[in-house]
């Protein structure tokens, strides 16, 4: 049966302030009473909206580093001011202890903007989350696959293993990712691949992640057809974000991709990989709002997603955009769920969920517009705002 709210008149509950639901539906201020449940009340357009507040968190990202043994060209930290750190301990063990309250809780990834198996306890980290019963995935640079490492990872039983790989061919792999050896890491994940089969083991599964530009983007079949050899479960296509005026022209999400790009083999590309946008499109829609994830930068901060992890500057189809970071609680001083149920947080990701703001990219109006400087405000009154974020025309992608 349908529960029903009974009405205690409006003037009770200012917008967005918390009210009780009691197990009869009925609303009550300003006791809440065993049983009852959080939420808050909204005013819309059409009337008024209750949300409850539930700590319904599904996916979590930890990024445990902002170190990292490579200088790819592509990197967030040509244009950050980020110390270059480790994860404490203590606030790694805040957030496990986070993580054991999150009933709806399923995953967990160690990633971010830093190479996450240059942490010292990494391993230990990963141990402790699998112990709660959770799929943990992690993304690296592949340089650190050892043989004992990787030895590590299957008695972890490690879900998921994205590996970047920007390139099938070595000069053109070692020129984007400065630092790098084509040939070491390509070495790397094989022998992940054949340790798993004398083992007899799927875990951990292989993913690959390329950044496509215009340096590499002819490449993809060939890149497709090395995964494929590798036997890796997913390929992930996502475009690049330039962070440095250097990078500004090497994007390639302004192409018509309505034909055939790669002439024969544009099946094959289709169909093995997850694929970007490559041209702007209509449709906006959050992965991480509708994934019900959060992420946790090195320092614990909590921010909706990684676009809003940290303060920098990017250039959206040439324009230069100062990005500030939009950090919601931190997890040595808040816990999760207090944080994802703060009725700011959840207003947000309401107005993301129902794409309440502007479309920045495509408007009439951008010429002139300051609005499009920064992501601090935009033209409806958000802030921090969303209107020119690419994660959600599906031009930018993550695992």
């Amino acid at each position: 049966m349908k529960k029903q709210f009974k009405a205690l008149g409006t003037e009770l509950f200012a917008a967005g302030k918390k009210i009780q639901i009691a197990k009869d539906g009925s609303l009550k201020l300003p006791v809440a009473l065993e049983g009852e449940q959080e939420a808050i009340f909204v005013e819309t357009e059409g009337g008024y909206r209750l949300i409850p507040l539930v700590p319904d968190i599904k996916r979590i990202y930890i990024e445990v580093t902002t170190k990292c043994n490579f200088d790819c060209i592509t990197c967030i930290r040509s244009s950050w001011q980020d110390c270059l750190l480790h994860m404490e301990w203590e606030t790694f063990e805040n957030i496990l202890k986070n993580l054991k309250e999150l009933p709806d809780l399923t995953s967990v990834h160690f990633g971010g903007f830093g190479e996450p198996m240059m942490h010292p306890r990494i391993f230990d980290m990963i141990k402790a989350v699998k112990e709660l019963g959770l799929k943990v995935e992690m993304i690296t640079n592949g340089s650190y696959l050892l043989e004992e490492n990787i030895k590590q990872l299957i008695d972890l039983e490690l879900d998921t293993l994205f590996t970047s790989l920007d390139s099938p061919e070595e000069e053109a792999y070692n020129e984007i990712r400065l630092g790098a050896d084509f040939q070491r890491v390509s070495n790397n994940i094989k022998n992940l691949q054949t340790m798993k089969q004398e083992r007899k083991t799927k875990k951990p599964e292989l993913g690959i992640e390329f950044v496509a530009m215009k340096k590499n983007y002819d490449q993809l079949p060939q890149l497709i057809h090395m995964a494929y050899e590798l036997k890796a479960n997913q390929i992930i296509v996502s475009n690049l974000i330039p962070y440095h005026e250097s990078m500004k022209d090497e994007i390639v999400y302004d192409i018509d991709d309505t034909g055939r790009m790669f002439g024969s083999k544009s099946l094959l590309t289709t169909i093995k990989a997850q694929m970007s946008n490559m041209k702007l499109r209509t449709e906006r829609s959050c992965k991480f709002v509708k994934d019900k994830s959060l992420c946790i930068n090195y320092l614990g901060n909590v921010s909706p997603c990684y676009a809003l992890m940290h303060t920098y500057h990017c250039y959206i189809y040439g324009r230069k955009k100062d990005m500030y970071a939009c950090h919601l609680g931190n997890v040595n001083e808040k816990k999760l769920q207090e944080i994802w149920m703060d009725s700011g947080y959840v207003n947000f990701r309401r107005a993301v969920n129902e794409n309440h703001f502007p479309s920045c990219t495509d408007c009439r109006s951008l010429d002139g517009c300051n609005y499009t400087e920064s992501n601090e405000m935009d033209c409806w009154g958000n802030s921090p705002s969303c209107a020119e974020c690419l994660w959600a025309r599906q031009i930018i992608a993550c695992p």
